[in-house]
């Protein structure tokens, strides 16, 4: 039998494992991350992110805070809002209007509100998210009468085995009333980092302005403002000290792939170049591009791609379809850096050629790409017919697949031929402006129904007209089919939630990202607790134990 001093040993010892697990859990609720992380990307991956699907996203906001978007869109300030998800609510997320040119355009034109968002879930209530996403971008199409230009580019990014952000089609509604068909995009903050790249996932910036072409000046960090003040992720000095030292070494040719992704930037270009895609770092902004870096590798994603398919910087058919290559940019070769001086080696440049070629064969030739767009015509034509802020009339949409297609066939015939050492594939017939140009969209046509015309946005001042469209609702948009994953809550019962849930706006509230996390903090609490309950019954009957038997001996 263990002697008194062991036994009172072992329950110290257990008591004080209890309450310091206790204690860890409670003041280090960090320490669980690692695990809750690991499985959230996937979920959002499939429950938002579904391309057979079009989500269901209502955007709630007081009237006095959306009209105050409207009003100061361009100041980019983020405001409170309840995002319901495919049924589901999260409360106080924060939204902003984004963009560039496609911000101030709309933000100028009096006969539209239909602005991009950024919808970043985490930024009232600390570590929200939407099943581990922690931002979420909505584009509104800008530029594009077919809805389809961003969504095929990422597509065939993705088929090339480049990092891209995960996207699909979303409804939205503000305020419960219909708004539009945008494309949801993934954001690129952490968790678009730890989806792709794990817990150690380096260092991810998105250039814009002052140093964005990679061009060398010197050492100072304040030439290369335009990439660091856009870092997405927490950096140091040292940190940028490899982003410029990656630049002297690739402007010197020296080294390439001791500081590059070679392989995967290639690949980049190559698809690029391919889609006419000018509104990149190869034009002459040298935007729109995401600079990844880990363990001093640096490598390039795609961002923003609703100008592809010549969209910008470009004269006329035959240029778009006819594009050099071999020098995709306009200028000077050393304005452009990064793909300049990669083609300059004759390796590089022969695998680059390869992954053009790769990527003509895999998305074009093989009739994938028709097959793409039919496909997604299928899913989102019901929503774009209907669509109540569109910037194009439904039947320019329907007109410009064909011509959508017709292009992809001669950009692909064209980039055959540069690799057989030809000039160009021949005389190109094609109107370009069917796909949609720099600047939005057209007038709506006079025999357009009046339900829909009504309901477009007239006021910058508020959202469109949605007096009397009790009919227009209930006959005209479109309805995620029942039961699934687009369904709404009912009204009644969301506010019910909301109050229960959430009765001051702005206290703070976990989304359902979160209650699984939260769960399982409590488990692991709850357990050290049990632990020290048992080590102190231990203790009480132990010592009643002991006094009994010291009774009986007397």
């Amino acid at each position: 039998m263990l002697e008194n001093k062991y036994i009172n040993r072992i329950i110290i010892l257990g008591m004080t494992v209890g309450i310091g697990l206790t204690l860890f859990f409670i003041l280090s609720p960090k320490s669980l991350e690692v695990t809750s992380s690991s499985t959230t990307p996937a979920e959002y991956a499939h429950l938002l992110f579904n391309k057979d699907k079009v989500a269901e996203i209502n955007i709630q906001m007081d009237k006095t805070d959306w009209d105050w978007i409207l009003e100061n869109a361009t100041n980019e300030e983020y405001r409170n809002a309840d995002i319901t998800i495919n049924g589901e609510t999260f409360y106080n997320v924060g939204i902003r209007p984004k963009g560039n040119s496609s911000l101030s355009m709309v933000a100028r034109d009096n006969t539209t509100n239909r602005f991009s968002f950024k919808i970043k879930f985490d930024k009232y209530v600390k570590e929200q998210s939407y099943y581990g996403l922690d931002e979420l971008v909505i584009n509104n199409m800008m530029s594009d009468t077919t809805y389809m230009k961003e969504y095929l580019s990422y597509d065939l990014f993705e088929k090339m085995g480049i990092t891209t952000p995960l996207y699909a089609f979303s409804n939205i509604r503000i305020n419960d009333e219909p708004w539009g068909l945008y494309l949801a995009v993934e954001g690129t903050k952490e968790s678009f980092l730890k989806r792709n790249f794990e817990q150690d996932y380096g260092n991810l910036y998105k250039p814009e302005d002052k140093g964005s072409s990679l061009m060398w000046v010197d050492e100072k960090h304040s030439n290369y403002q335009g990439i660091k003040d856009n870092a997405q992720t927490e950096i140091t000095s040292r940190d940028f000290d490899k982003v410029v030292e990656m630049i002297k070494h690739l402007n010197e040719g020296i080294d390439l792939e001791k500081y590059l992704d070679v392989d995967e930037i290639l690949r980049y270009f190559a698809v690029n170049t391919l889609l006419v895609n000018q509104d990149s770092y190869i034009s002459n902004f040298h935007h729109n591009y995401l600079l990844y870096e880990k363990n001093g590798i640096f490598s390039v994603f795609p961002w923003d791609l609703n100008m592809s398919f010549a969209g910008f910087q470009v004269e006329g058919a035959q240029q778009a379809v006819d594009l050099a290559i071999d020098r995709p940019y306009s200028g000077s070769a050393e304005n452009y850096p990064l793909m300049s001086k990669l083609l300059e080696v004759p390796e590089y440049k022969e695998r680059y050629n390869h992954y053009l070629e790769e990527a003509v064969q895999l998305y074009f030739k093989s009739g994938l790409f028709k097959a793409t767009i039919d496909q997604v015509d299928g899913l989102i034509n019901e929503y774009v017919k209907n669509d109540a802020t569109a910037f194009y009339p439904y039947e320019e949409y329907k007109a410009s697949l064909p011509v959508l297609k017709e292009f992809g066939k001669l950009r692909a015939n064209s980039v055959l031929a540069q690799l057989e050492g030809e000039a160009t594939a021949g005389t190109v017939a094609l109107d370009l402006k069917a796909l949609g140009s720099m600047g939005g969209g057209g007038d709506r046509p006079d025999d357009m129904p009046k339900e829909a015309a009504a309901f477009a946005p007239n006021e910058k001042s508020g959202p469109p007209n949605f007096e009397n469209r009790e009919k227009f609702n209930q006959d005209k948009s479109p309805q995620p089919p029942e039961n699934g994953p687009g369904q709404v809550q009912d009204r009644n019962l969301r506010e019910e939630n909301h109050q229960n849930k959430n009765p001051i706006r702005g206290q703070g509230t976990f989304g359902r990202g979160m209650e699984k996390k939260g769960q399982k903090e409590r488990f692991i609490v709850l357990f050290c607790i049990l632990i020290m309950i048992v080590a102190i019954v231990y203790v009480k009957q132990f010592k009643r134990y002991k006094y009994l038997k010291g009774t009986s001996k007397a």
